[in-house]
């Protein structure tokens, strides 16, 4: 009786080993396949009232968190992967998981936002008056949107 009882539990820990294994390794790698980078994932977060629109590529190297340009990225990513957007709605995010490289000011609005991590970087991008503009979220960098505006102040 003693042998079957330790060869139970022998059978029970290595099948929770060998579950546990897997539950460390499968969501980590599905969660990054072709996605992000060694630093991580960018996201937008809207925390506005107002909806707000995602990128999946920036279509330009080089750049750091927070630049922008007034052309729209139509580009496929380095591995392949057609441009996508993504609208999200006030309170919303872009998926976790997935490289979201830049965010749209829409044409005509002034957006209010803060970049993490660390303390943070604080810009504020006046489209009014102006076309659309597009900015980049860097690898692991999050963009929030805490602010849209049409009209003053910004």
């Amino acid at each position: 009786m003693r042998n079957h009882n330790a060869l139970r539990r022998g059978r029970t820990f290595a099948a929770m080993l060998l579950g546990s294994t897997a539950l460390v390794v499968l969501p980590t790698d599905a969660a990054f396949a072709g996605s992000c980078s060694w630093a991580g994932c960018s996201a937008t977060f809207n925390d506005s009232p107002l909806g707000a629109l995602a990128y999946f590529n920036w279509c330009r190297a080089r750049d750091i968190t927070g630049a922008s340009t007034d052309r729209e990225p139509t580009c496929n990513n380095d591995k392949g992967q057609p441009q996508n957007t993504y609208y999200i709605g006030s309170g919303g995010r872009t998926p976790g998981g997935q490289d979201w490289d830049a965010f749209r000011v829409d044409a005509g609005w002034c957006y209010r936002v803060r970049f993490l991590p660390g303390a943070g970087l604080w810009r504020t991008y006046d489209r009014r008056g102006k076309s659309a503009l597009w900015v980049k979220v860097g690898d692991g960098a999050e963009a929030h949107i805490l602010a849209q505006n049409s009209t003053s102040p910004c």
